[in-house]
């Protein structure tokens, strides 16, 4: 079998002509390669601040969802208190009181640095409407509630201070601004 030399030079001639006009491409596209490399830089890196930026929102979701949770707790409790309080239980009271807190007759007793606070209970027909509520970076709960007296007639604000004991939120600290 003979091989033309013809065909084998063409052969060959193709093959030098596309190496060298790949090499030209690459040459050319060059700039262009550069600048999609760093492209995908600032993506990767703009990728990696929405991700972090995911976590910290998360969190916040996170943090937000415990606080209505205690707020529920709390507002249930605080309204147990409320009750107890205009049918002068103070056994009821007790319940629901931080062991940092106490009960004198009708007033909830509690101390702040050195001083004792007493607080009079609640009256009969007060009724009481939730405001405001957070939690501070001490893990105290704080519920402000306006009072009115008999639906009709505003009374001021109380702000009840909450804390954990053994998993359960106690009743810490109460004032009113009136």
């Amino acid at each position: 079998m003979k091989i033309s030399f013809f065909p084998i030079m063409f052969i060959l001639i193709a093959f030098t002509m596309t190496a060298c006009s790949n090499e030209k491409t690459l040459q050319t596209n060059q700039p262009e390669i550069d600048r999609l490399q760093a492209e995908i830089t600032q993506l990767k890196n703009k990728n990696k601040e929405l991700e972090a930026s995911l976590v910290e929102e998360k969190q916040k979701n996170d943090m937000n969802t415990k606080i209505y949770e205690i707020r529920d707790i709390v507002d249930l409790q605080a309204r147990e208190i409320f009750r107890a309080m205009m049918r002068d239980d103070a056994e009821k009271v007790k319940q629901y009181i931080s062991k940092q807190a106490g009960v004198e007759g009708k007033n909830f007793v509690y101390k702040v640095e050195n001083e004792i606070i007493t607080m009079p209970f609640v009256m009969e027909g007060s009724t009481f409407r939730q405001r405001s509520f957070g939690i501070y970076k001490d893990g105290r709960f704080i519920t402000n509630y306006e009072v009115w007296l008999n639906d009709e007639t505003y009374s001021g604000t109380l702000e009840l201070g909450f804390i954990e004991e053994n998993n359960v939120w106690k009743l810490s600290s109460m004032q009113g601004d009136r």
